[in-house]
């Protein structure tokens, strides 16, 4: 099944019971099937500290239709920033790039090839 943000972020917070994830706060992707990662770039300035205290992250599988929710403090991501890829830093659109793995032995760990590999399985939402 296809899944776009808006459908992904309606669906989730039909789980919530509230309205708890919005646009602003969340980012959306579907399983890259080629490199069994799901792919993110994250404004830098979402992160930054008085923004946001969560990052909502919607991994989607189109095969089997389900949906992963991360709830990533922007502390985390501040913290480990030095092991995170940073595309076109220093410039007005600067993101933090992240590729997750979908691989059952990496799950959830951040496979960029110059980052430090961080897992993000302690934020998975049941």
């Amino acid at each position: 099944m296809k899944l776009d943000k808006k459908q992904a972020i309606a669906r989730r917070n039909l789980e919530l019971g509230g309205a708890v994830l919005g646009t602003n706060n969340t980012h959306f992707t579907a399983l890259n099937t080629n490199k069994n990662i799901w792919w993110f770039d994250l404004p830098l300035g979402r992160l930054a500290v008085g923004q946001y205290e969560w990052v909502h992250l919607l991994l989607h599988t189109p095969s089997t239709d389900q949906l992963l929710h991360l709830k990533v403090t922007t502390v985390f991501l501040r913290d480990h920033m030095e092991g995170l890829v940073v595309r076109n830093r220093g410039k007005r659109k600067s993101t933090v790039s992240l590729e997750l793995s979908a691989d059952k032995d990496s799950f959830l760990k951040d496979m960029r090839p110059d980052g430090a590999n961080l897992s993000f399985a302690g934020f998975l939402q049941s």
